[in-house]
């Protein structure tokens, strides 16, 4: 899911298209042969560039493409970058240097210069220590996934949620979205950025205590060990490179940082979880993108997970969703296909303590033949990467970006679809009677109790959503032992969705599957787009008996947990003065969903894949009497 958490399932497009992803051949005229002559040049032949190659996808937002607004945001070295060694390097291979260099330029808005400078902007005085363990911890506040915070942690109740407001907004430069998800202790919030830049920011103030500029972009949520104090020790997290880092958390200083990447468009999207001194990298990729182009021999990619030392980066061992690819013939346009691929892991691995097991989610194969891994839940020995149980719940799941209407079919596998991953993590509870449960929430809209005392026997399966692309459950669900609320997202376009759409929240009895309640949410408007859709793609947070949850339409709410009823809400699609002096607005709330630490409330506002709303500043909500800024 772009995460691929099937997110990826379009973004065949919906990075198709920074360059060339709607272009119909490979040998194309060249716009610009030569180095323009004046500024006005340059710019009219990066116009030329972007109208014969980009402007198709662009401009209307087709095959999902992010539109201009999206791409203004961004700064013409991370679009540079995207176009030459990131998600668009094949879709761009017919552009020269020259023309790449032009339509970044004309394309492009902040500068990449201009986000390292902000970096030093509001920063903090005194001296900074990290005296108190986590208060929210990496994706899921634990290594169950679950998503749940206690209220002397949250320090936010139902009845203090009607008087948050907001307290500060933090601008990322050079951003079209925001989707590193904090990691909060009581002096301190650490997050990355489109840019590369992780911050560590005051909790209470948001003024900047460190930065850390990583190679490329970090989307997913950082992750701390503990010293023999319990104080916060090392801070690891992931790039878009497939790059893994360990900082000083007190002081951003590297300690090591190592590639993980074993495959030329390998990426890291989901949360490491450190255990124990080892660190369980997901591996992902974008190769489900790069399909979609017919010159492309598809498809290579394995998915799995990675162990590292957690003190030295070094590999310990690497566990692969599916065999080595073979050749298994060629396509319409004469290149080698390969199969079986794919069956990425798109979000944080789960760890049992009481079992010593790892828990992941997989996403569909990317050719043909599926394989009995993609789409399952699977159970890991985190000593080796053995596998000690497969629980598939959909067979037969090949899918890529050739396929479906915006794509070339080249590289479409016979399966075609219905790319139903398990985009969310699975959450492992513990029920009212003592006993553990596994609850995994699919893009098919599934609901699944699984027994891990039983190789992972389903227990219980229940329809939460039609699915899609983009959801039923998408990017991730909470529990707090009793029940299990859902998110679920049903954005139109897939033909493989079941019933009508359910977007909205659900709650579920943990044990049983049974509904308890549902709070649906129809559109606010009549337009196709997201802005008019309260669909819940980013995960829910459960604090204190309150569920926090985001929308695409940039609307985030505060519900009661016993029975859905909506205690607070604001829109966040909207412009800010930020702390740090950046131009802020509010957009889509996706892939990171809402924390609570501390008597604050945090969301990332703005997601510029599947023609959502852009947006680049973190919010920050406490509870005060006082106007919003």
């Amino acid at each position: 899911m772009i995460s691929k958490t099937g997110l990826f399932s379009i973004v065949l497009a919906a990075q198709l298209a920074l360059l060339g992803g709607c272009s119909k051949t490979v040998e194309q005229e060249k716009t610009a042969q030569s180095e323009p002559e004046n500024t006005q040049q340059a710019s009219d032949f990066g116009e030329a560039v972007y109208q014969k190659h980009c402007a198709a996808c662009h401009d209307t937002g087709d095959g999902e493409a992010p539109k201009r607004e999206a791409l203004r945001l961004q700064s013409n070295e991370a679009i540079t970058a995207a176009i030459t060694t990131g998600l668009m390097k094949e879709q761009a291979s017919m552009l020269t240097p020259l023309e790449i260099r032009l339509v970044a330029d004309y394309v492009g808005g902040p500068t990449g210069q201009n986000a390292l400078e902000n970096a030093e902007a509001n920063k903090c005085e005194g001296s900074f220590k990290l005296t108190s363990p986590p208060l929210w911890h990496r994706w899921g506040n634990n290594i169950r996934n679950s998503r749940f915070q206690s209220a002397e942690r949250a320090g936010i109740n139902k009845l203090d949620v009607p008087k948050l407001n907001l307290k500060w907004a933090f601008g990322f430069p050079g951003a079209a979205r925001a989707r590193s998800q904090p990691t909060v202790t009581k002096e301190a919030l650490f997050t990355g950025s489109q840019s590369g830049i992780v911050y560590a920011l005051d909790a209470k103030t948001g003024c900047v205590w460190w930065t850390f500029s990583a190679d490329t972009e970090v989307r997913n949520a950082p992750t701390i060990s503990l010293d023999r104090n319990g104080h916060p020790d090392i801070l690891y997290f992931g790039d878009f490179n497939a790059t893994v880092y360990a900082l000083k958390a007190a002081t951003g200083e590297l300690i090591w940082k190592k590639s993980v990447r074993d495959h030329p468009v390998g990426i890291i999207t989901g949360a490491i979880t450190h255990y124990q001194g080892k660190l369980y990298v997901p591996m992902s990729s974008m190769e489900v993108i790069n399909a979609y182009q017919p010159k492309y021999a598809c498809c290579t990619f394995r998915g799995g997970l990675m162990a590292l030392d957690a003190k030295t980066g070094d590999k310990i061992w690497r566990f692969y969703t599916v065999d080595e690819p073979k050749n298994t013939g060629s396509n319409s346009e004469g290149k080698d296909r390969f199969g079986p691929s794919g069956a990425p892991i798109w979000s944080s691995p789960t760890f049992d303590r009481k079992r010593n097991l790892i828990y992941v989610g997989t996403g569909e194969n990317y050719s043909s033949p599926a394989n009995d891994k993609s789409d399952a839940i699977i159970a890991l020995e985190p000593e080796t990467g053995k596998v000690r149980w497969v629980q598939q719940t959909i067979e037969g799941d090949a899918w890529n970006g050739a396929c479906g209407r915006f794509g070339t079919q080249v590289n479409c596998p016979a399966e075609n679809g219905p790319d139903f991953d398990f985009g969310a993590p699975p959450i492992l509870t513990t029920l009212a009677n003592g006993k553990d449960i596994i609850l995994a929430g699919q893009k098919s809209g599934m609901l699944f109790g699984l027994d891990p005392d039983d190789d992972g026997k389903i227990l219980w399966k229940i329809r939460a959503g039609m699915g899609g692309f983009n959801g039923g459950v998408h990017w991730g669900m909470a529990s707090d032992g009793k029940t299990l609320f859902v998110g679920i997202a049903d954005t139109p376009g897939n033909e493989f969705a079941t019933g009508p759409s359910r977007q909205g929240l659900h709650a579920y009895d943990a044990a049983t599957g049974k509904p308890i309640w549902s709070h649906f949410e129809p559109n606010v408007c009549d337009e196709n787009e997201h802005k008019c859709r309260t669909a819940l793609s980013a995960p829910p947070t459960i604090a204190d008996g309150v569920i926090y949850a985001g929308a695409l339409n940039g609307i985030l709410r505060a519900y009661s947990a016993s029975d859905g009823a909506p205690l607070w809400s604001t829109d966040t699609r909207r412009d800010y003065v930020t702390i740090n002096n950046v131009p802020g607005r509010g957009g889509s709330i996706d892939s990171a969903g809402p924390i609570v630490a501390g008597g604050m409330l945090y969301v990332n506002s703005g997601y510029d894949k599947f023609r959502q709303i852009p947006g680049n500043v973190l919010l920050a909500y406490g509870i005060d009497d006082g106007d919003e800024k």
